[in-house]
């Protein structure tokens, strides 16, 4: 006989989202699947992971939720169709934050003037004017600049001030201060038995 009531079941097949993080040592970092899904990482959570699968021929977008604390992570590959397998090749790579330290230079008119930052970087400096050290400094480490060489030619003294503190970002208000070294002319007077002595310097009475 006729049997009228076999039933026939089929369903979607669903498959994973994910990739890998790298570079991550932060807090925070946060990503997010389809503007829907969130999937948050602990610290120092670089490695493998994956979404929750979702049906074969859907779209998918990954994109960065939240950024980590001091860190920007960017996704490549994070977008695209399910095409019948899991999709392992979504890279999110993380970078710390990093600044220039920097300020100014007054009063300079010696040569050889050298700063530092972290007691290396060397910068030179022939001029008064804005100034940046060539490496950055990675967000919440120190800084301290000091003077390496101080001019000469005239010989003078320069002096730092905000030179030190913890980086959040870019330091321009590190101030270098030089002033002309000054020195006393003297010596000795024998022999002298009157009165109405003067000495000059310069063509200025003594």
């Amino acid at each position: 006989a006729d049997v009228p009531n076999v039933a026939i079941a089929s369903a979607t097949n669903a498959f994973t989202i994910g990739g890998s993080v790298s570079g991550y040592n932060g807090t925070g970092l946060s990503l997010r699947l389809n503007g829907t899904t969130t999937l948050s990482f602990p610290p120092l959570g670089n490695g493998q992971y994956a979404f929750p699968a979702i049906a074969d021929g859907s779209t998918y977008s990954v994109l960065v939720s939240l950024q980590p604390i001091g860190q920007v992570c960017t996704v490549a590959f994070g977008s695209g169709t399910l095409a019948g397998a899991n999709v392992t090749n979504v890279a999110v790579t993380c970078a710390t934050n990093t600044f220039t330290i920097g300020g100014t230079v007054s009063g300079l008119s010696g040569t050889g003037l050298v700063l530092q930052n972290n007691g290396g970087d060397n910068l030179p400096r022939s001029a008064d004017g804005a100034f940046n050290f060539t490496t950055k400094i990675a967000q919440g480490s120190a800084y301290s600049v000091s003077v390496l060489t101080q001019p000469s030619n005239p010989s003078q003294t320069c002096t730092v001030a905000g030179g030190s503190g913890t980086v959040s970002a870019n330091v321009t208000n590190v101030v270098v201060a030089c002033v002309t070294n000054t020195f006393t002319i003297g010596g000795n007077v024998t022999g002298l038995s009157g009165t109405g002595l003067v000495l000059r310097n310069n063509g200025v009475d003594n």
